[in-house]
């Protein structure tokens, strides 16, 4: 079952700290060094110094980014920068942003959950790398806390939750505030009513959570989980190093999307369009769509002409110019029946799958260098951009990933390849914090 239960956040103290947009950080990875010093100039506050603090060549086993990060963290708590509630909650948690001239208003609940073994009703959607899950492993044993919020997806048919959401959100929020990333608007309540809490645990129990967001944060957590076990001979499985912070979410939500990684690709010696053209013939119909010149849409014209309703897989390759190539493929069985038969029919009708095994890798050659040639952004005008400054050779635009492929892939015990998909909008960090004690 998945258990959760209500607990109490620690939140930034905008009598310390001023603005709060000035302190809440987005949740990305890696993060570039012109981006996180403009964070760390923002505010001397910025919870960037706790999720991904800077790195300096003097660094040594005692002193780095996490020892830092549980400095300014055990600081920031005795002097008030961070205050901590005084009554259990689940928390509901509303992010408003607009982006490409959508509007999402995305309602989560927050709340703890008990770490689980992956695999039964806690799935995780995508496969991780190494280097990430030492860093947050890291992270999580120097703070002892959660410092950002991982995302699970879950389907409620009857849409329970989504209604008492609007009927909760219809009060005055406690907190209030805009962030920096996308000019988000937030708003957060308070749920201390019992028996509110107690629906809202029943019907999770029931559900099935699918990690969209945070699967790397997850299996730190249940890593330190286990470390913190082996090294208490009282363990009891009520201690607070059992659960994690995460943000519930109904996948029949019109407010949260989940988007496609699109592919921006290096390649060594440039594309050959003519040798593209044949060799993607063999698995692919091809059409060339032309643009106007006087039309601004071309992204938008992407992915209208690719978009479909069935499990149908449709990729725009763009390599410049005022047209672009759409695929569509022509032989669905042949990944599975010829290249990765021990995986399930689902695993290999994935988009991501097709674009690797019948593109990037037997195309354009690049199979152990993927991972320097190959990056992926949910923009498609800053994948544009990266071909307009020959940072890339070909783009390619991709459809989201659909629910009941997360459900049929994960049911399957399988994992989405890195980098599958992206929710959006994401909880900023520093929005809810978690100490596991």
């Amino acid at each position: 079952m998945a258990n959760i239960k209500p607990f109490k956040a620690y939140f930034y103290n905008s009598a310390k700290v001023g603005d709060i947009s000035t302190v809440v950080a987005p949740t990305v990875y890696n993060i570039s060094d012109d981006v996180k010093s403009e964070l760390y100039k923002s505010n001397e506050y910025n919870a960037i110094r706790l999720f991904d603090g800077k790195s300096y060549e003097d660094d040594t086993e005692t002193s780095n980014k996490y020892t830092r990060s549980r400095e300014y963290l055990n600081d920031w708590i005795k002097n008030d920068i961070l205050v901590r509630d005084n009554r259990d909650a689940i928390y509901l948690y509303e992010e408003t942003v607009e982006m490409n001239g959508n509007r999402y208003q995305n309602m989560t609940f927050v709340a703890l959950l008990e770490i689980e073994e992956l695999g039964g009703d806690i799935r995780m959607c995508e496969e991780i790398r190494e280097i990430s899950k030492k860093d947050r492993y890291d992270l999580v044993k120097a703070t002892n806390a959660d410092i950002s919020i991982i995302s699970c997806l879950y389907i409620d048919h009857d849409k329970q939750l989504l209604a008492m959401m609007n009927t909760l959100s219809q009060k005055q929020p406690d907190i209030e505030f805009d962030s920096i990333d996308f000019g988000m608007h937030q708003r957060i309540w308070r749920i201390t009513d019992k028996d509110t809490i107690a629906k809202i645990e029943k019907i999770i129990e029931g559900s099935k959570l699918y990690i969209t967001d945070g699967q790397t944060r997850y299996t730190t957590c249940l890593q330190y989980r286990d470390y913190m076990r082996d090294n208490n001979p009282n363990h009891t499985g009520e201690e607070p190093y059992n659960f994690t912070m995460v943000s519930l979410f109904d996948s029949n939500s019109d407010g949260v999307a989940i988007m496609p990684e699109h592919r921006k690709i290096k390649l060594p010696n440039g594309f050959q369009e003519d040798y593209f053209v044949a060799a993607v013939q063999d698995h692919f119909k091809i059409e060339k769509i032309i643009v106007d010149p006087q039309d601004d849409s071309l992204v938008e014209t992407m992915k209208s002409q690719i978009k479909t309703k069935r499990l149908e897989t449709r990729f725009a390759v763009y390599c410049g110019g005022n047209y672009f190539y759409r695929l569509t493929l022509t032989d669905p069985g042949y990944i599975k029946e010829e290249l990765l038969p021990e995986m399930s029919k689902h695993y290999c009708g994935l988009d991501t799958v097709v674009l690797r095994n019948l593109i990037i890798n037997d195309i354009f050659g690049i199979e152990e260098d993927y991972a320097e040639l190959v990056s992926t952004s949910i923009s498609t005008n800053e994948c544009m951009k990266a071909i307009e400054e020959g940072k890339a050779d070909v783009m390619v635009v991709l459809n989201p990933v659909k629910v009941e492929q997360i459900q049929a892939v994960t049911g399957e015990n399988e994992k989405l390849p890195f980098r599958s998909l992206s929710i959006f909008p994401k909880p900023s960090v520093g929005s809810f914090i978690n100490i596991k004690d």
